[in-house]
């Protein structure tokens, strides 16, 4: 059995979309289906019985440019993982200015930067083990490590900062 899980945002709306074993509910409610994908970028979509074309162009890691019967629209998708890291408040953590804190209590595992080193958006940081799952936290913005506050095997504290990265 196969299940995944999406939460996409279309302007103020929110929609919860879980695809299980071939199957597809939107807001918990059945929705009858098919999907191919014709080309890079573009989809047949069949919903309800209706057949929608789409074109799809990713403009980050979270949001699309959707254009459904020639309207465009920003799309912000969250997969499994992105939304298990806002439930922990991960995602919050990794968001603010150059510090990367713990999100909750935690160990740290490893580490994947040293002082002094440039890192990328979104580049693996270091793993913090909490409540048994391996977190890996990642860096908010693309700059230079100019502290690092936490070794592999530290115990650490909700909130306490790990590493400090100066933007470029």
């Amino acid at each position: 059995m196969s299940t995944e899980t999406f939460r996409a945002r279309v302007g103020d709306r929110t929609y919860d979309i879980v695809l299980e074993d071939g199957r597809l509910r939107v807001d918990g409610e059945p929705k009858e289906h098919a999907f191919e994908i014709l080309r890079t970028g573009y989809v047949s979509l069949i919903v309800d019985g209706r057949s929608v074309p789409v074109a799809v162009e990713r403009t980050d890691d979270a949001t699309l440019q959707v254009t459904i019967d020639g309207r465009r629209t920003e799309v912000q998708v969250k997969d499994e993982r992105a939304l298990l890291l806002e439930e922990f408040g991960l995602d919050e953590a990794l968001a603010g200015g150059g510090e990367v804190r713990a999100p909750m209590p935690g160990l740290v595992l490893d580490l994947f930067v040293t002082e002094g080193e440039t890192v990328e958006a979104d580049q693996g940081l270091a793993v913090l083990e909490a409540m048994k799952m391996e977190n890996e936290l990642r860096a908010p913005a693309r700059g230079t490590v100019t502290a690092v506050h936490a070794a592999p095997g530290d115990a650490v504290d909700k909130n306490q900062l790990l590493i400090e990265i100066e933007a470029s």
